[in-house]
């Protein structure tokens, strides 16, 4: 049996833990240029939608005493490493595996060959991940990873379940399927599921009585596992994620570029977020990939240049990719930057290997810095992201205000200036 533990809307909730005046009130949280990524239930009931401009919002929000809150992903990250602790302090030994910053995955095999409750011990779980992180959970319990999820579903979305669901009859499997819409299944994906309503397959219970093996033929083996476990089949397993094989960090800019220095300095910073993602999954790169671009709703004359240059041995050290960056910044400059200003700037890498894997040879002398390079994550990770950087990292771009009231989240983990203030009266 498998359990998944999946936080309640978690970027939204968990922005609040610490802002206890917004109970009650709905709430947007924001990122990149004013872009609502996550919203609570009270956004929701206002039918607040989700990845559209805060802007179209706001009028609703003001109406209804909401706020926008600004994304701060070290806060989260930190309450999201919390959240995970506590599952494995309140079940040492379990094997569980974290497969997004807000779901867990629990193998619950030996509690339930034992005789454990399993409904009353999610209930338990729940009550011990809130009591010590603040985070609302939704659990679902079954015995294959699709099921479990398909129950972690119902747990928050048929009112019955009160937020915990253990399906371990096939009645109350069908019930739950029957309810639950295609598009929803974990695995099925938009194109998946536009193909499959026009079979007429609208519903999990219709997709669990399809025939694996010829849908398999029709639409690959992704599909078929996804019938094969709706049947109780247990074909997907849990484990280390595998490693990307190309990372980005792109960013699109409201207010344009149109200063070298400024342009330099923005692309400086998705080089060093780059990096950080290619040594966190101990990873080389061979080539790095830089682009500049303009806007296509912009009057001026339409810009766009990328640039890749290769690398003869695996790097992970961004102090040698940030000089790549210097020597091929003039290249990516458009003829006129004030006539043709930046809209949107990136940098990633398509070609990757293992540096665990790597062979060395008896004469290299390229230096990664690994030393110097692992103390600077661990220090930005300790102290919040930009607690220490390379000169060409200190940004410029600063956003006009405009007229939006974005509040925002302290980084409450990492900045010893942001720390909660109490006060006793």
């Amino acid at each position: 049996m498998f359990a998944l533990v999946d936080g309640t809307r978690f970027f939204a909730n968990c922005s609040t833990i610490y802002k206890p005046e917004l109970d009650g009130k709905p709430v947007l949280i924001v990122a990149g240029q004013g872009i609502s990524i996550a919203s609570n239930r009270k956004s929701s009931d206002l039918k607040i939608k989700k990845f559209e401009p805060i802007w179209t919002n706001i009028d609703k929000l003001r109406l209804h005493g909401g706020v926008a809150i600004q994304a701060n992903f070290d806060t989260l990250g930190h309450i999201s490493d919390n959240f995970q602790s506590s599952l494995k302090d309140f079940l040492p030994g379990a094997r569980i595996y974290h497969y997004s910053v807000d779901e867990s995955f629990i193998d619950l095999s030996h509690q339930y060959r034992i005789g454990v409750d399993l409904d009353e011990l999610m209930g338990t779980v729940r009550k011990s991940v809130y009591r010590a992180t603040g985070v609302a959970t939704g659990a679902g319990v079954a015995n294959t990873l699709t099921l479990a999820k398909c129950a972690s579903w119902a747990s928050k979305n048929i009112p019955k379940y009160k937020g915990k669901c253990v399906l371990q009859t096939q009645c109350d499997i069908d019930d739950v399927l029957a309810q639950m819409n295609v598009k929803d299944v974990w695995n099925i994906g938009a194109a998946y599921a536009r193909h499959l309503m026009h079979e007429g397959i609208t519903n999990a219970l219709q997709l669990k009585k399809c025939n694996s093996k010829s849908y398999q033929a029709k639409y690959g083996i992704n599909l078929a596992n996804v019938i094969s476990e709706l049947n109780g089949k247990q074909v997907l397993s849990f484990g280390e994620a595998p490693k990307k094989q190309q990372v980005w960090s792109t960013k699109s800019y409201r207010d344009r570029l149109s200063n070298v220095d400024t342009l330099h300095t923005e692309l400086a910073h998705h080089v060093s977020e780059v990096m950080a993602k290619v040594r966190g999954q101990k990873s080389l790169i061979m080539n790095v990939s830089f682009f500049v671009a303009s806007s296509p709703y912009d009057s001026c004359d339409q810009f766009s240049q990328r640039i890749t240059v290769d690398y003869e041995e695996g790097v992970s050290d961004t102090g040698h990719v940030l000089k790549t960056l210097t020597t091929a910044l003039p290249k990516l400059l458009p003829p006129c930057l004030v006539k043709q200003p930046v809209y949107k700037v990136g940098c990633g890498s398509t070609r990757m290997v293992d540096a665990e894997a790597r062979q060395y040879g008896l004469f290299d002398t390229f230096d990664n810095r690994e030393v110097l390079n692992q103390t600077v994550d661990h220090l930005n990770v300790r102290f919040g992201k930009g607690a220490i950087a390379f000169a060409s990292q200190s940004r410029i771009y600063k956003e006009k205000a405009g007229n939006l009231p974005i509040q925002k989240l302290e980084s409450y983990f990492s900045n010893i200036n942001q720390l909660i203030k109490i006060k006793c009266v």
